[in-house]
C-alpha cells in the first residue's frame, strides 16, 4: 500500500488504524490481538497476510449479532481457523467502578425497579436491569458505568432534564433504542413510540394485532394480519407509530371515540384510512 493511502492513518500497538480511530485497517501478525475500544469497523483486508494470528478480541464498539460480526467481510481474507471473541461490554480493565462510586451506590436512593440514584436523585448511578427503563424525571446526569452488565435492557428513555450532548455512558450491544425526551414524559397510555414488551405483557387478538394487556394501546399488527377492514375495540387510547407497517394492502380502520393519540407512519406503502366512531 502506498504512502499516499497511509498519510491519514496512524500505527498503534502494531496495528494500523484510521486517523479518526474508527476503522481497523491492518491487524498485527501476532498470535493474539485485542482490537482497541472505539474501533467501529474492520476493513475487509485487515487480517490479510496475518499468518500467525489465531485469536482476536472484538470490542463492544463493533456491531455484532449473537456473538458474530454483523459485517464479516473481513473474514474473507482471514487466516484459516481465526477465532473472534466478541465482547458485549468494555474489556474488564475498563469496567472497574471506583471505591467511591461503589460506596455512593451502596448509600444511594433505590427506585421501584432496582435502579440506584445519588441521594439527591439527580444522578443515575446504576440502572435497573429490565427490558424497558425510564430514567426518572429530574435526573441531570448519568454515570458512565450506570448500564454496565444490564443484559436485559433493550430500551431506555431519558428525561428532558438529561442533556444528550453530555451523555457518555457505556451502552451494551443488546440495547436497541435510546430516546432523549424534549418534553416531560407522556403517560404510558399515550406514548405512541413503545414496542418494548415481553410476550407475557401483551394481548394478541384473533387477527394477529398486538395490544398492551389493558387494551389501551395498539402496539402493532404481526405478520399474518390480512384484514382489509379492522375494528379497534372501545377503550383503546393510542395507536403506536408504524402499527400497520407489515401491511402491503390498503386497510380501513374503525377506531373508538376513546382514541387520543395516533402515531406516525401508521400504514405501509399500501396505505390506509382511520375513521373515528361516534
Amino acid at each position: 500500500m502506498s504512502k499516499l493511502i497511509y498519510k491519514n492513518i496512524y500505527d498503534e500497538d502494531g496495528a494500523i488504524i484510521s486517523d479518526d480511530g474508527r476503522i481497523l485497517l491492518k491487524a498485527p501478525d501476532v498470535p493474539h490481538y485485542r482490537i482497541r475500544e472505539g474501533v467501529e469497523e474492520i476493513d475487509e483486508k485487515a487480517f490479510k497476510g496475518c499468518k500467525q494470528l489465531k485469536e482476536v478480541d472484538v470490542p463492544f464498539t463493533i456491531e455484532t449479532w449473537e456473538g458474530r460480526l454483523s459485517n464479516d467481510d473481513c473474514m474473507r481474507y482471514a487466516p484459516k481457523g481465526l477465532k473472534l471473541k466478541c465482547w458485549r461490554w468494555p474489556y474488564p480493565e475498563n469496567c472497574i467502578r471506583s471505591e467511591e462510586l461503589e460506596k455512593e451506590i451502596e448509600e444511594g436512593w433505590v427506585d421501584d425497579f432496582g435502579a440506584v440514584y445519588s441521594k439527591d436523585k439527580k444522578r443515575l448511578l446504576k440502572s435497573a436491569n429490565i427490558r424497558n427503563y425510564k430514567v426518572r424525571e429530574g435526573t441531570e446526569s448519568i454515570d458512565r458505568l450506570a448500564f454496565l452488565y444490564c443484559d436485559k435492557l433493550q430500551c431506555i428513555y431519558f428525561p428532558v432534564s438529561c442533556k444528550e450532548e453530555e451523555f457518555d455512558a457505556v451502552l451494551g450491544g443488546d440495547i436497541g433504542a435510546i430516546c432523549f425526551w424534549d418534553r416531560p414524559y407522556l403517560p404510558d397510555d399515550m406514548n405512541d413510540d413503545e414496542f418494548w414488551y415481553e410476550e407475557d405483557d401483551v394481548y394478541v387478538d384473533e387477527y394477529n394485532v398486538v395490544y398492551t394487556k389493558d387494551r389501551k394501546r395498539l402496539l402493532y399488527a404481526r405478520m399474518g394480519f390480512d384484514q382489509n377492514e379492522y375494528v379497534i375495540p372501545d377503550g383503546t387510547v393510542t395507536i403506536c407509530s408504524c402499527a400497520f407497517g407489515v401491511c402491503e394492502h390498503f386497510v380501513h380502520v374503525s377506531a373508538p371515540s376513546s382514541l387520543r393519540v395516533i402515531g406516525d407512519g401508521i400504514f405501509a406503502r399500501g396505505g390506509g384510512r382511520i375513521v373515528i366512531r361516534k
